[in-house]
């Protein structure tokens, strides 16, 4: 399996024709004047790593010793050939390192690494450039991450190809690279990474030198990864196993071995990502919470930490509401509701200080780059012609993460109100009109990030194409950083945050579908399957003011 050259990117009844496809979306022109039923557009990963006929395939050989014979080492970086960020300009090359790093260019005009992709070697490494080039080498701003992926380089290139962390990295590399569906055996290739992953964890997370390595945090980390991933794929819950080993580990290292960048972001990677889970299972994050930010370096501090912290102070009120809202079988007392709706305030006003601790530059600007397209099709991209540009796409995701908090909340505010069932006129009457609107004014925000984080992007994968278009200021286009990231990770982002909105019942009328046609479009884009529902019920016996 080789790469032999620049495949046909048409839909499969125009290749299989052979005529020219003008590849329009969703749709080509072909198709619909013809009346047949256009079947799409190949992912990613079926065109680059698709069977080669014996033709094709000697071509490509011999594409490959005209390169070999060239002694122009920048010549061969620049053909092929992922970029990264120049923080990691200072690793050098080592017998040790996976066969597909052990060449690296630097660019002198640049200061950029180019990183060569070998699309001849085996599965695993084209599996892991891949997710190198759409995940890892990504920049992101250092207020608003609160992963890990951009510190792997660094370590991974370092390390053995039989090690832990390399185990565990490709492991994730196939299950992602695996929801291709014709590359759906990287997930069984997968399954075998995973094992011995396992195996070696559990000897490093004994071993009294190895159980304080980076590495072996970063390595538990991607295991979670691959887990959440598989997950989702599957439409399987979310063990958490591997989240609490690393909130174990942090917890093993301590402080005084936590002092550097890269431990405080594993750290705050662990806590996150606990954070989440808790979420999703209603189960409380506790003291575990306070003993994380006591371990966090004292100048490690930054607006995505803050909303983790503040977050997990929801995991709290979930863990004490939801056996309460959800006893079926026992209607909760007026004390009992009380106590739920007061808790969820105050938790409430905490987060909702949140925005007052965030850099000037996070605020976000509309954009009317969507504007001249006709109505029908401006639909399809943007709710209610509104359209924000932020920093980035971590910043993008940041905000909607704060806003998902505060969808929660709100949600168990109003369930409670639900089995209160004032008057209208009574100030908890009111407080039921104060919690819709303020539903309403966040689902709009979260759809209002919807083109900044997609574009018009219906097809395609993890990879930036010229003709998808994206959100700008009217002044400058948008950058190749900003199209890349929001090509790869636009539509992971808004999965979570877009299902929290289509919860909402008092939504404008048709609101809701239009978030529903969003989360397909980001499943046809990713090929994802149905996402597992977070841990939040609908709002039944809601009433929503003047029938809405």
């Amino acid at each position: 399996m080789v790469y032999g050259g620049k495949p046909s990117t048409g839909c499969k009844n125009c290749r299989r024709r052979k005529i020219k496809c003008d590849e329009q979306r969703p749709e080509c022109t072909q198709c619909t004047t013809t009346n047949r039923l256009c079947p799409g557009y190949t992912h990613l990963f079926d065109l680059v790593l698709r069977d080669q006929t014996k033709s094709v395939s000697l071509k490509a050989q011999q594409r490959k010793s005209k390169k070999q014979s060239a002694t122009n080492a920048q010549k061969i970086g620049t053909s092929h050939c992922i970029t990264i960020a120049e923080s990691h300009n200072s690793l050098q090359p080592s017998g040790r390192v996976p066969p597909s790093f052990a060449f690296i260019a630097t660019n002198a005009t640049t200061g950029l690494v180019s990183l060569p992709i070998a699309l001849d070697e085996p599965p695993e490494q084209q599996a892991v450039n891949a997710f190198i080039s759409n995940y890892v080498s990504i920049t992101r701003h250092s207020y608003s991450s609160r992963g890990y992926l951009d510190f792997l380089l660094p370590l991974y290139q370092n390390t053995r190809h039989d090690s832990l962390l390399s185990l565990a990295t490709t492991a994730v590399a196939l299950v992602v690279g695996g929801g291709s569906p014709s590359f759906r055996h990287f997930r069984d290739l997968s399954h075998s990474y995973f094992g011995k992953a396992l195996l070696k964890a559990s000897k490093a997370i004994r071993d009294p030198v190895e159980s304080i390595k980076d590495d072996t945090l970063m390595s538990v980390l991607l295991l979670s990864f691959y887990e959440r991933v598989l997950a989702v794929a599957e439409s399987k819950q979310i063990s958490g196993v591997h989240d609490s080993g690393a909130v174990a580990l942090v917890k093993h290292r301590g402080k005084q071995n936590g002092n550097s960048e890269l431990s405080a972001r594993l750290l705050l990677a662990a806590q996150t990502q606990v954070v989440d889970h808790c979420i999703e299972t209603s189960a409380p994050f506790g003291k575990t919470s306070a003993d994380l930010d006591s371990l966090r370096p004292t100048n490690f501090e930054n607006a995505a930490s803050r909303l983790t912290s503040l977050s997990a102070l929801l995991t709290d009120l979930m863990a004490f509401a939801n056996p309460i809202l959800r006893n079926y079988h026992e209607t909760p007392s007026q004390d009992q509701l009380l106590q739920i709706l007061n808790y969820a305030s105050d938790v409430e006003a905490q987060v909702s200080t949140w925005p007052d601790c965030v850099p000037h530059e996070w605020g976000y600007k509309p954009s009317h780059t969507f504007d001249d397209l006709p109505s029908h099709e401006s639909k399809l991209y943007v709710y209610n012609r509104r359209c924000d540009l932020y920093q980035d796409i971590w910043v993008a995701n940041t905000w909607n993460s704060y806003r998902s908090t505060q969808l929660m909340i709100q949600y168990l505010i109003l369930q409670s109100l639900a089995y209160l069932n004032p008057d209208h006129s009574s100030p908890l009457g009111r407080r039921i009109a104060i919690a819709i609107a303020r539903v309403q004014e966040l689902c709009d925000d979260i759809c209002a990030s919807v083109p900044f984080n997609l574009g018009n992007k219906t097809f395609g994968g993890p990879s930036d194409r010229k003709e998808v278009r994206y959100p700008d200021d009217g002044i400058s286009k948008p950058s190749e950083e900003y199209r890349k990231s929001a090509a790869g990770l636009g539509g992971r982002f808004l999965l979570d945050p877009l299902k929290m909105a289509k919860k909402a019942i008092c939504l404008r009328e048709g609101q809701g579908e239009w978030i529903g046609r969003q989360i397909e479009r980001i499943q046809r884009i990713h090929l994802l399957r149905k996402p597992v529902e977070v841990g939040v019920e609908e709002m039944s016996g809601v009433k929503c003011p003047g029938g809405r």
